[in-house]
């Protein structure tokens, strides 16, 4: 799988879209199927989980729902200074 882009791309947004990558893996479900079920082409899918297509929010919150999770928001923590997990190359 390819990098994603990091060229315009703050650190919240990465780390979002690190974590919703995970949660697709996690359920095992494929771009195409969850692309389906959203309504939405896979490209759309493969380009936004590279960063380079920015979805709506409407449509963030469809991909979380069909994997059965929700977007919460919460208070940040202090950041731990861990390094970020790459999850775009396995």
């Amino acid at each position: 799988m390819k990098n994603i882009s990091t060229e315009i791309i703050n650190d919240n947004e990465f780390d979002l879209i690190c974590e919703y990558i995970k949660l697709r893996n996690k359920s095992n479900i494929s771009q195409s199927e969850l692309a389906k079920r959203v309504g939405i082409a896979r490209s759309t899918v493969a380009r936004m989980e590279r960063n380079l297509h920015s979805i709506s929010l409407g449509t963030f919150v469809k991909l979380l729902e069909v994997m059965d999770y929700k977007l919460e928001i919460v208070k940040k923590e202090e950041d731990k200074n861990e390094p970020r997990q790459n999850v775009f190359n396995k």
